[in-house]
């Protein structure tokens, strides 16, 4: 039986049509709830809504995206369907084609439809160029930024998503981030109400913003950060990995085997693209195959040993780079990282290690010249 899916409405009142919009979701094959989320509304949305067998949750603040977060964070099954509003736009239908596209390895599946009166101007000239130049794999979709689709947000860390219009983005480009597929199905032929151009200013104003502040952070550079203890991963490296596994990418800690990864684990646990390994398996450790580059931090000793292998062995494929983590009394290294909001993650881990509270805005790493040696 296939997995049911939750589907979540973000909605700003929308009392006259929300009845109606839960329900045909309800009647749906596969759809085991549907979650309104009232984003401020001043109408009777919320209640219109649980009167017509909705699960309804409140998110205040505006923003497409504030509402989006809720919404799955309330959604008690992983698959979960986004969809707008305004159903009566829709042959309801053809949703089916987003359930029935699942399959193994896929993590997301985008509803593309066409509207006659819309050239997409949105699409053409701001998104689908964007994601050929920083995330070329996704280059196959028709629709990159369609609000209709169905995705497993047990692969990505859905409250790190953004406040704005530019959420249905981030979802997809997370779950590329992760490794998986990102699909797409037609879900046919709709007419919108005409739209003005102050409409696309500020979508693209909030769209564009999104994709510069993802460019740094190399969501497709996946890192391994090698260590005979967490102590040390904690103490010199968990601010940058925090902060990557922030924003969606992967990063895997390969440490001595019997090492207590009890703090380290808890820190990383709610993000869905870590890993911990031990260090004997590092050898077999594999990168996605969206993997663009690959950064491996480790500790001096035996750890630095099987990440010079490690890195050896990728930079036949990719573009690699090899970091030192300090050691006792070591100088100053010649790389030093913002780590931005990874300090929160960093902090917590201290305080329960051993109640340090100290943390840098930086860390600092010696950078290996030849990893292919």
């Amino acid at each position: 039986m296939p997995d049911p899916i939750s589907v979540i409405v973000p909605a700003r009142n929308e009392a006259q049509t929300i009845a109606r919009v839960v329900r045909v979701l309800r009647d749906m094959a596969g759809v085991a709830e549907v979650v309104v989320i009232d984003n401020g509304s001043t109408d009777a949305t919320a209640a219109e809504a649980a009167d017509a067998g909705a699960q309804v949750v409140t998110q205040t603040r505006p923003g497409m995206g504030h509402a989006v977060r809720t919404g799955i964070g309330a959604a008690r099954h992983d698959w979960v369907m986004k969809v707008d509003a305004d159903l009566d736009k829709f042959d309801t239908a053809l949703f089916s084609r987003m359930a029935e596209a699942r399959a193994p390895g896929v993590g997301l599946i985008k509803g593309a439809w066409n509207d006659p009166r819309d050239n997409m101007p949105m699409t053409r000239l701001l998104v689908r160029p964007a994601l050929a130049r920083m995330f070329p794999g996704l280059g196959h979709l028709r629709a990159p930024n369609t609000g209709i689709y169905l995705f497993d947000k047990s692969r990505i860390a859905h409250r790190e998503l953004v406040g704005d219009y530019a959420v249905d983005l981030d979802v997809m480009l997370r779950v590329h981030a992760a490794g998986a597929e990102v699909a797409e199905v037609d879900i046919g032929r709709i007419v919108h109400d005409a739209r003005d151009v102050s409409h696309y200013n500020g979508m693209a104003e909030q769209i564009m913003a999104f994709f510069l502040s993802r460019q740094p952070l190399d969501l497709l550079g996946e890192v391994v950060v090698v260590a005979a203890r967490p102590e040390a991963v904690i103490r010199t490296a968990l601010g940058h990995a925090a902060r990557k596994l922030m924003s969606g990418a992967r990063v895997t800690f390969a440490l001595d085997k019997g090492a207590d990864v009890t703090v380290l684990s808890e820190a990383v646990a709610p993000y869905p693209t870590a890993r911990i390994v031990r260090l004997v398996d590092l050898p077999g450790v594999a990168l996605t195959a969206h993997a663009a580059r690959l950064t491996v931090i480790a500790e001096e000793g035996a750890a630095l040993t099987a990440a010079r292998s490690l890195a050896a062995r990728h930079a036949m494929a990719l573009p690699v780079a090899l970091w030192r983590m300090p050691g006792q009394g070591a100088r100053l290294g010649d790389l030093s990282v913002d780590i931005a909001e990874g300090a929160t993650v960093k902090r917590a881990a201290l305080e329960r290690l051993d109640r340090s509270a100290q943390v840098a805005p930086r860390e600092v790493f010696r950078v290996e010249e030849d990893v292919a040696q």
